[in-house]
């Protein structure tokens, strides 16, 4: 079923009456508020998603929501059920398990999968925990389904699973058009460290304003999907920690590659909106999705070395989920993104 979303509105929330469906929902964008009606609609919800960061980064936003994830004890859990007229918990797909002990009505509450295509894209190496959260998802009456993400399209119907729940996508009238800035590059870890000296050097991306003025980007934030090569970025560059915020997995590996940087460098959160931004962020696939940057002036710099099969970003999703992260529409570099890329034996087309 496919539902038009009238001009003039930007966000779910700004229709009237409405709720999120039974099944499945393909926003069709990213960006339009569908978690946030989760976290502020009457109805006790659960939210679940396979990446810690975008629970961090929600749970920051909405601080009486419980944020369940490794750490948090049953008590704390059931306590927090009890005394709350309306829960709002964010949960990880591996502490689902723990949270489900402690619902004894389960009819009481939504079920919010946020980003549910992970399920299909972490299969190759996560697919056990994917797999186990569906069938416990069962014994809940109401599950909304999330995603933006045009995989859903071609896979869904071959999935068992999903055959017989109600498909929803909308439609927007108004759509944001993002210009992908498509540059090929024989050393795409090369081109990232010119960008961040070219940074470093006062030399900003600019814009022409439609009043005639120029403004200049003062903050990048580059997207890369390993730890490691950010870490081949920021030392070479010599960047102090302070310019230098590092949004990666939780991991004693990743702490241990940070520290290879030099003092002072270690795992960093997202800013909420009003907090100041440092003027490099480096994100890893930990906040590709449904984290919320709020910065004024930032570009988005997506780099994607193919050599390495584990750091490659699939542009047919990533890039989908990555147009969406900088919400201020005030920022004029918002809808642009430049995405430096190597090949190997085949390349994706413009289209």
């Amino acid at each position: 079923m496919t539902e038009k979303v009238s001009s003039g509105i930007k966000f779910l929330g700004d229709i009237p009456g409405f709720e999120l469906p039974n099944g499945v929902l393909n926003k069709g964008i990213t960006g339009c508020g569908a978690t946030t009606v989760a976290l502020t609609d009457p109805y006790s919800t659960i939210i679940c998603s396979p990446r810690n960061e975008l629970l961090r980064n929600k749970s920051d936003q909405y601080p009486n929501s419980l944020l369940v994830i490794g750490g948090v004890n049953v008590d704390e859990i059931i306590n927090y059920i009890n005394k709350t007229p309306i829960p709002k918990i964010l949960v990880s797909y591996d502490s689902f398990p723990k949270l489900l002990e402690c619902i004894s009505d389960k009819s009481k509450f939504r079920v919010v999968v946020d980003e549910f295509h992970f399920i299909l894209q972490d299969a190759s190496f996560k697919s056990e925990v994917g797999l186990a959260l569906l069938n416990k998802l069962k014994v809940f009456p109401y599950v909304t389904y999330l995603s933006a993400t045009p995989i859903l399209d071609k896979f869904i119907d071959k999935i068992d699973f999903f055959k017989d729940i109600p498909y929803t996508k909308l439609d927007w009238e108004d759509k944001e058009l993002i210009e992908v800035v498509r540059i090929k590059s024989p050393n795409p870890i090369s081109a990232a460290i010119r960008i961040v000296e070219n940074y470093k050097n006062g030399d900003y991306p600019k814009i022409l304003l439609p009043t005639g003025e120029w403004v200049e980007s003062t903050e990048c934030v580059i997207f890369l999907n390993s730890v490691n090569n950010n870490v081949n970025i920021v030392k070479p560059c010599r960047l102090s920690p302070e310019d230098v915020n590092l949004i990666v997995g939780a991991s004693e590996d990743n702490d241990k590659q940070i520290s290879k940087i030099g003092e002072g460098f270690s795992r960093g959160r997202i800013p909420l909106k009003g907090e100041k931004h440092k003027k490099f962020t480096f994100c890893t696939s930990t906040a590709y999705a449904g984290c919320d940057f709020y910065s004024e002036s930032a570009s988005t710099f997506v780099i994607s070395d193919n050599k390495r099969l584990n750091t490659s970003i699939d542009i047919s999703t990533d890039l989908v989920q990555i147009a969406g992260r900088q919400r201020l529409e005030t920022n004029p570099f918002r809808k642009h993104i430049y995405f430096i890329y190597n090949t190997s034996i085949a390349e994706t087309n413009d289209e």
